[in-house]
């Protein structure tokens, strides 16, 4: 309900109409001369009331004027937090009842195309109902403020002060990011692929991707060590498991079918895969040489001329 000013002047009139008027016990209704002190008391209440009327309206125009202000900004962003972030998270990094929509890569990936059926058609499986009736419009900018918080849009190159070689080093060698992750078909298997990871992605979302990763949902990114009943010993990440296998990828990227009933042991490891103390371990320069790696290594290479390819 909206209180408007003009409601607040009647109800106000009405008081003051009345407020001259009081029957008292054993008398008829008629005027009666208020004393000095009920006069006073009156006045006041009457001057409380007038300020209360006063101060709750305004409270609730500039209340209304924000929500108002906010929805003429970014009109998507507040169809996301209606509707989306109830599940997902305001900032899209998952929530108690749904995944983090903003830097899982599987999400990431995604046309937009296929970001807007999944909105149209919803996960029913996964509990996510269809929202087509917000209609194609209010879609198309769900879309793309998501791909806002997964840091993904733009044809610019972003840069940064640091040293490319630098982060090539570290990547490979300092920082132990090969271990997991691959750049142009070197590194390990364990993570994702990040050759073209930095493309279209501004620096302080890689940034914020290396000091602040976060976890996966259910564990997934933490180590798995299995004991078999033969004395096999596996090390990796559980791709898959069910009531009779678990499908087990080593760090040499190999996949290992495991059967449940032969597992004579199996510890997951405390800490997830990725390193969350890079801020401390590296310092900033060296955070800004890697990300100068990747944003080198995210760069198309132009095609050689072919008049030039027999050059020697």
């Amino acid at each position: 309900m909206r209180l408007k000013q003009s409601d607040c002047v009647t109800i106000v009139e009405s008081f003051s109409r009345h407020s001259g008027r009081s029957v008292l016990p054993g008398q008829q209704s008629g005027v009666v001369h208020p004393s000095p002190r009920q006069a006073l008391l009156r006045s006041l209440l009457y001057h409380s009331i007038v300020c209360i009327f006063l101060l709750t309206f305004t409270a609730l125009s500039n209340s209304q004027q924000s929500v108002a202000n906010k929805a003429a900004v970014n009109p998507a962003k507040a169809v996301f937090e209606s509707t989306c972030a109830v599940c997902h998270g305001s900032d899209g990094r998952g929530g108690e009842r749904g995944p983090n929509i903003a830097t899982r890569r599987e999400i990431v990936i995604l046309s937009d195309a296929q970001l807007t059926g999944i909105l149209n058609k919803g996960v029913l499986a996964s509990g996510m109902p269809p929202f087509s009736y917000l209609g194609d419009e209010k879609i198309k900018r769900l879309v793309e403020y998501l791909r806002e918080l997964q840091g993904v849009g733009g044809s610019g190159q972003a840069q940064v002060n640091g040293d490319a070689s630098e982060g090539e080093e570290i990547f490979f060698a300092k920082g132990s990011c090969s271990r997991c992750h691959m750049v142009h078909g070197r590194g390990g298997f364990l993570g994702s692929d990040l050759s073209a990871y930095a493309r279209g992605r501004t620096t302080e979302v890689i940034r914020a991707a290396i000091l602040h990763p976060g976890e996966a949902p259910s564990g997934a990114d933490r180590a798995v060590n299995i004991q078999t009943t033969e004395g096999n010993s596996y090390r990796g990440l559980i791709r898959s498991r069910d009531n009779f296998n678990i499908v087990l990828q080593g760090e040499d990227g190999a996949y290992h079918s495991i059967v449940q009933d032969r597992v004579k042991n199996m510890v997951v490891e405390s800490q997830p895969l990725m390193p969350q103390d890079y801020g401390t371990k590296l310092g900033d320069q060296r955070i800004n040489d890697l990300i100068s790696y990747l944003l080198r290594s995210s760069t198309p290479e132009k095609p050689v001329a072919e008049n030039q390819k027999d050059r020697k």
